[in-house]
């Protein structure tokens, strides 16, 4: 998504008027959190710090970690708030908007005592048909492969397309406890983990997992079915040659008073065998679906326009307490003027005659002139566009000036762009070159 964030970050990017960071922190807020770790990069910091505490005036406590600018993954960003944590964790991308209560995946949690509990959805089909604007471009399948357990909560196998091969190989001492394993494809890892505290405390030592989603979930449904290292050393070996290196079941130990209380209980997590609860596994894996209700990651550009689209459906649901109407009341729009039911228009904007908006989201103070038509798109702040132009399935970023009849039909529009008055584009990215980032 470079191509929109080369001049505003990502977690700002406006999803429904509101930035795409907002609708995690409210999730939060509605959950009963009262505080918040917001990591951040450091040339962010003030500007994403001024949106939540300043301007959308969140009254959970948020404390912002600000890392470096150079590429750190997930794993890494995590690693260095050891100190700070606590307790169980919860860790969610800037990018998840969902209307799902947190409560799901906390049960889950708590029910099996789960190392992590991590949150999956189904992939709506207008999100995978949709072409997305900008330059056309061949789709990169990026399916992830997930076996679960015959309950369909406990993951057993977790792998990318991108890293199978033509077969796919269980461990002998895997299928006898799960001898059915349901392998699904079209389900998207939401960024959305619950983890225990020990799992911060492992990472924390094991350098080598910088990408949480990629490398540590992954490692952590593996090691599930491993046996502990035997506590007695080998006699033949020399001290020197010996690993040193911690365990990661040195760290999921439970704790003495709940490990008998497990033991005293009559409740089982399986059925068919006599071995005991969780087959004595000390690593555990576990999932939510989320099959209903809205749940998506605007973390492509796709996602992003459809997710714009849709959110004037569920944005009352999801914060009840804001007082949303399709047009704020700050807004004007002029005679002989339409504005559809599934739209957005922040205040301060101004349609002229005769226009027409259309499954749209426009952003605050534009200026959109006379016989103009909106349809399908995103327009960011103080967007200018002019007398009988047309835009359609195209995001117009922050600060763009649109003159006279221009046509834009399926592209992205970089912020600060000016497009000539009469100009027609299709399928294009009109962007400062030099402002992208290389991959």
């Amino acid at each position: 998504m470079t191509d929109l964030t080369s001049k505003c970050p990502k977690a700002l990017l406006p999803v429904g008027n509101m930035p795409m960071i907002w609708y995690p922190v409210n999730m939060l807020e509605r959950a009963g959190f009262e505080e918040a770790i917001v990591i951040v990069l450091q040339s962010t910091l003030n500007e994403i710090q001024k949106t939540l505490v300043d301007i959308h005036r969140v009254k959970m406590k948020l404390l912002f970690e600000p890392i470096p600018d150079n590429d750190l993954g997930t794993a890494d960003s995590l690693r260095n708030l050891k100190g700070k944590i606590k307790t169980d964790v919860l860790v969610i991308s800037c990018d998840l908007i969902t209307d799902l209560s947190l409560h799901h995946i906390a049960n889950v949690h708590r029910t099996y005592n789960a190392s992590v509990t991590m949150l999956l959805s189904t992939v709506p089909q207008q999100y995978l048909d949709i072409a997305p604007p900008g330059v056309k471009s061949r789709k990169r399948s990026e399916k992830d492969f997930i076996g679960f357990d015959e309950r369909g909560d406990r993951v057993l196998f977790m792998a990318s397309e991108a890293d199978l091969e033509d077969t796919v190989t269980f461990r002998k001492s895997v299928l006898k406890r799960h001898p059915f394993i349901n392998i699904k494809s079209g389900l998207t890892d939401c960024h959305l983990y619950l983890m225990k505290k020990w799992v911060i405390d492992y990472l924390s030592t094991s350098q080598s997992l910088s990408s949480i989603k990629s490398e540590l979930i992954p490692y952590l449904v593996k090691k599930q079915f491993s046996k502990p290292k035997k506590e007695m050393p080998n006699t033949n070996q020399s001290v020197i040659s010996e690993d040193t290196k911690p365990d990661i079941f040195s760290f999921s130990s439970e704790d003495p008073l709940a490990q008998e209380v497990q033991e005293m209980s009559t409740w089982i997590d399986h059925q068919g065998d006599m071995e005991d609860c969780y087959h004595d596994n000390k690593i555990r894996c576990y999932a939510y679906v989320q099959d209903g209700g809205f749940c998506v990651r605007a973390n492509t550009l796709s996602a992003y326009s459809e997710s714009n689209k849709q959110i004037p459906k569920i944005l009352q649901n999801i914060a009840p307490k804001l007082e949303i109407t399709n047009i704020h009341p700050a807004a004007t729009v002029k005679n002989k003027s339409q504005v559809g039911t599934e739209c957005l228009v922040a205040e301060g904007t101004t349609l002229g005659e005769k226009s027409s908006v259309k499954r749209a989201i426009v952003g605050k103070h534009c200026k959109i002139g006379d016989k103009c038509k909106i349809a399908n798109s995103v327009i960011m702040d103080y967007v200018n566009i002019l007398d009988g132009c047309s835009v359609t399935g195209s995001i117009v970023g922050s600060n763009v000036h649109i003159h006279e009849k221009c046509e834009i039909k399926d592209c992205i529009v970089g912020a600060g762009q000016s497009l000539n008055a009469m100009g027609q584009f299709t399928n294009e990215a009109i962007v400062d070159i030099d402002k992208m980032m290389e991959i």
